[in-house]
C-alpha cells in the first residue's frame, strides 16, 4: 500500500515546445496535492492518523513543464512508475476539457495482496487542472482480521502562473 501512494504526484513533461494538442500549456505550474480521504475497513483516517507515506504526498511545488494528460500510454507508464507496480488502464477517454481512465494495479511492493482498482478524472484548461485519483481494493493488514477494504482519494490541483 505504501507504493500506491506514490501515484498521486503527477509529473510534468519537460519538453522544448508546447504540444498544441494537449490542453494544459507549457509553463510554470504551481501544484498542490492533498489526500482527501483514506478509509480502512470503513474507518476514515485523517490528519495525524494518516500513515507517513500519505502525509508525504501532501505538498506544494512549482515546476516548469507541461502536464500531459493527452496520452494513454504516457499516463499508464507514469502510474506504473510511481506506484512501482504493474498498472494497466483498461479505459481511457480524452476530451479537451476532461480525461477519465480506469484500471488496476497488481504486484504492489510491500503489499503484494493489494490489487486496487484505479479511477482517474482530470478536469483541465490551458491554465488549470484538477485531478482526482481513487484507488480501492482489499488487502491484508497486520492486526486486522480478514482483508479490509481500503479506499484512497487524492486531489491534485495545478495552476499555470507564467512562462518557463
Amino acid at each position: 500500500m505504501k507504493r500506491a501512494a506514490l501515484l498521486l504526484a503527477a509529473p510534468l513533461a519537460a519538453c522544448a515546445a508546447d504540444n498544441p494538442d494537449n490542453t494544459p500549456q507549457l509553463g510554470i505550474w504551481e501544484i498542490s496535492t492533498k489526500v482527501t480521504s483514506l478509509s480502512v475497513g470503513g474507518r476514515y483516517l485523517a490528519g495525524d492518523q494518516l500513515p507517513d507515506e500519505f502525509k508525504r504526498l501532501e505538498q506544494s511545488e512549482s515546476r516548469c513543464g507541461e502536464p500531459m494528460f493527452l496520452d494513454r500510454d504516457w499516463q499508464q507508464d507514469d502510474i506504473t512508475k510511481r506506484v512501482r507496480a504493474d498498472c494497466t488502464l483498461d479505459t481511457f477517454e480524452w476530451t479537451p476539457a476532461q480525461v477519465t481512465s480506469s484500471g488496476r494495479c497488481t504486484n504492489v511492493p510491500g503489499a503484494e495482496d493489494f490489487e486496487p482498482r484505479l479511477r482517474v478524472t482530470v478536469d483541465q484548461t490551458a491554465d488549470y487542472y484538477r485531478m482526482v485519483v481513487t484507488m480501492e481494493g482489499s488487502a491484508s493488514i497486520r492486526g486486522a482480521p480478514g482483508r479490509p477494504q481500503i479506499s484512497v482519494i487524492a486531489v491534485q490541483e495545478g495552476r499555470r502562473t507564467g512562462d518557463c
